[in-house]
């Protein structure tokens, strides 16, 4: 008669480890985006208020629109890495 054998306890740690870092990792994850959309959402609001600024013209008017360009396209990358840390 033959007895089936225990699985190997120390496969079964390395299982249960692995288990546990991805989902640590996944939480993690979820934590980087929420703070990219945060950042994302920030630097949007700095966009409109340079883009105010820019509005009201004077000597500021054209540094103030490349701060509003530069605020957008931070906005732009953090908005992507937000979605892209959700896809994965």
């Amino acid at each position: 008669m033959h007895m089936a054998t225990d699985p190997d306890p120390s496969r079964s740690e390395l299982v249960a480890r692995s288990t546990r870092a991805r989902a640590r990792s996944k939480a993690l994850s979820r934590l980087v985006a929420d703070a990219a959309e945060e950042v994302a959402r920030v630097e949007d609001e700095v966009a409109r208020v340079h883009e105010a600024i820019a509005d009201r013209g004077g000597p500021l008017a054209e540094e103030a629109r490349r701060h509003a360009a530069r605020a957008r396209e931070v906005a732009a990358r953090e908005h992507g890495e937000a979605e892209r840390r959700r896809l994965d």
